[in-house]
């Protein structure tokens, strides 16, 4: 296992207690120099917060163990494609790498579609991004096998 699909296991195991929760299986690491330095899952839902997705509360975590809301040096690993509110946080944190599992064209039956990926967000923004897509992925759609469309 590389040090990608390592990091990627560690944003599916916190995807994986969101579910458990009851929120949409979402999970996000913010890696340093080869340690996690923030972790995360979605609890919107669960938790009545909007803003609580996986992404932001991973950067939130980082940014206060580092003491610092400068991520440059750090890399981003995200179970599923970032919508544009996380998008954005890893953009204003300065984050450059970011490892997607799935994407929102993975899952079209439960998705809405957008017309808009990370991609095009960071391009509109000018934030040089590089993304990574597919990492582990039949493993993070396996946990969205039993979710109906609400």
């Amino acid at each position: 296992m590389n040090q990608h699909d390592k990091f990627m296991l560690l944003a599916y195991q916190e995807a994986g207690k969101a579910k458990q929760r009851g929120d949409w299986p979402f999970g996000a690491v913010v890696v340093k120099e080869g340690r996690v330095v923030g972790a995360g899952y979605t609890t919107d839902k669960s938790g009545g917060d909007v803003t609580e997705h996986a992404e932001l509360v991973a950067l939130r975590e980082a940014c206060k163990n580092l003491h610092t809301n400068d991520l440059h040096d750090c890399t981003f690993y995200s179970s599923n494609e970032p919508c544009a509110m996380c998008a954005a946080g890893i953009f204003q944190a300065g984050i450059g790498n970011v490892y997607i599992g799935v994407s929102r064209d993975d899952l079209p039956h439960l998705l809405r579609p957008r017309k808009l990926h990370i991609e095009d967000l960071a391009q509109d923004s000018g934030h040089e991004i590089k993304i990574h897509r597919g990492i582990l992925k039949d493993q993070i759609l396996s946990l969205f096998d039993d979710i109906q469309k609400e």
